[in-house]
């Protein structure tokens, strides 16, 4: 496995509406075509699966080799506590030997283009499962209470062989990468065509009302200023998001931008946690239990934009301690609001790592996590105003502030 810069890859695919080639980056989830102006959603089933295209009047048997390409944040829950790193990286999806183990640079100098039944040639199945791929990552197993990567990139990168006789070779150089065994033959030349993976351009119109809902490129939740609604597309429709607008407190200033959390209260069955006064005792936060407490729901906030893994852990762990508790508006400001760039699911996966971070007592709580098990009971996307100050931007009932850089480095995660 290798690491890789920071670049983004990017994708490039005709238009549906009008042919004309768009480009896009790895990250977006809008089709933009500038010539045309249509706008449309890409939507599929997880993972996405692209291919290198081969050159022209390349000669052989057309194969295409699984690589898992993995682009995120890994939280590991060890003894010491709470470890985070962002990874950058592809590795072979496919037992298959003398093969490299990672693309390299390769896909950022071509232009990758999505898997679609048009596409000839046959594709080895993956072998690796991309959560082993993913756990392979970090330190040994027996050394990790708990892993998440949230914010992830997780796609199938399909990089194009051609076999001649019984040898492979790189499309591109023209050289021999590795012999084939008969058994491998077989294999190689029984794999199947693509048959799945296609991607589905969904329109952008509100469902609700049909006006044209506006989301950058990358925005996973686009909004219907005209019904002041929200909407998601997890599979291959939108569906309405839950969500509140929170007021700044009385005499708070102007406010520059309101940013997106997710809020959620989930059912978790291995350890008594229901109420916030159950987190204070369990996590032996320094605060007083009081029947107003006891009384209250246990949410977790978790932001609902990428940011490093750092400051993800900060903001999560400060929200869900302080519980900001502003009035609730279901209209959409005028202000601008910051896209939703992590799902909700991701949110869901993160609330062991929150709570984690929490915890004082690591050797009688940590290896309790693995036997956690969490499921959301009720969710609603807040968008929490905050207010400029010089470069960075205040939350008015925490008042601590994010550097606005960081928002910058969440750009293409």
């Amino acid at each position: 496995m290798d690491k890789v810069n920071g670049s983004c890859w990017q994708i490039e695919h005709g238009c549906p509406q009008c042919g004309a080639l768009v480009i896009m980056d790895e990250t977006d989830r809008l089709l933009a075509c500038p010539f045309c102006r249509t706008r449309l959603y890409l939507a599929v089933e997880d993972p996405f699966r692209y291919h290198i295209p081969p050159p022209a009047g390349a000669e052989g048997e057309l194969l295409y080799i699984p690589y898992w390409r993995l682009r995120g944040s890994s939280f590991s829950v060890t003894a010491a506590g709470v470890t985070q790193r962002f990874v950058d990286t592809s590795t072979l999806a496919a037992t298959l030997p003398e093969l490299p183990h990672s693309l390299g640079l390769r896909p950022q100098v071509l232009k990758l283009r999505f898997v679609s039944p048009a596409t000839e040639g046959r594709f080895i199945r993956p072998e690796l499962p991309a959560v082993q791929a993913l756990s392979g990552l970090s330190a040994p197993t027996r050394d990790i209470f708990h892993q998440e990567f949230i914010g992830e990139a997780v796609s199938l990168i399909h990089a194009p062989l051609l076999l001649r006789g019984d040898i492979l070779y790189d499309p591109f150089l023209g050289k021999p990468v590795s012999s084939c065994k008969t058994d491998e033959m077989e294999r190689l030349l029984t794999a199947p065509s693509a048959r799945q993976g296609q991607v589905s351009f969904v329109p952008t119109l509100c469902p609700h009302c049909g006006w044209n809902m506006e989301g950058e490129k990358d925005s996973l939740v686009l909004l219907c200023r005209n019904c002041n609604s929200a909407w998601a597309c997890p599979e291959r429709s939108f569906e309405r998001v839950e969500f509140a607008v929170i007021a700044p407190p009385p005499g708070a200033g102007d406010i520059t931008i309101h940013l997106p959390f997710w809020r959620t209260k989930p059912r978790i069955e291995g350890m008594e946690l229901a109420s916030y006064a159950d987190l204070i005792r369990v996590a032996n936060l320094p605060k007083a239990i009081t029947p107003a407490f006891a009384a209250a729901p246990l949410y977790f906030w978790s932001p609902a934009f990428k940011v490093n893994p750092a400051l993800y852990l900060r903001w999560a762990r400060q929200m869900t301690v302080f519980r900001p508790d502003g009035e609730a508006d279901d209209r959409l400001p005028e202000t601008s609001l910051y896209p939703v760039t992590l799902p909700l699911r991701e949110a869901s996966e993160g609330i062991v790592i929150t709570f984690a971070q929490m915890i004082t007592d690591k050797l009688k709580l940590y290896p309790q996590l693995a036997g956690l098990r969490i499921t959301l009971e009720e969710s609603r996307l807040e968008y929490h105003p905050f207010l400029q100050s010089r470069n960075e931007l205040l939350h008015p009932f925490l008042r601590v502030s994010l550097d606005r850089t960081a928002l910058a480095y969440g750009i293409g995660m």
